[in-house]
């Protein structure tokens, strides 16, 4: 309970640029898996590599989201 208090204060305390880099690289992830699910339904081989590309690239988005946002975080608060 105590590790969800400071998660939350700490989420309370970003800056508007951290959260909108978080937000954009949320709805880009939100994106491609859906592009990725639309490719597996309807697609056939080919569509099912690129299926798994995008699902790929969303965990590097996520990845990159997440080490740029704490930088411009580290950055706001030095400020």
């Amino acid at each position: 309970m105590l590790q969800l208090k400071r998660l939350t204060k700490s989420l309370n305390q970003m800056t508007d640029h951290t959260y909108t880099i978080l937000r954009a690289t949320l709805i880009l992830i939100c994106t491609t898996s859906f592009c990725a699910l639309i490719l597996t339904l309807q697609g056939g081989f080919e569509a099912n590599k690129l299926a798994g590309e995008l699902i790929s690239l969303g965990a590097v988005t996520l990845l990159i989201g997440t080490i740029a946002s704490a930088i411009v975080e580290e950055r706001g608060r030095e400020r």
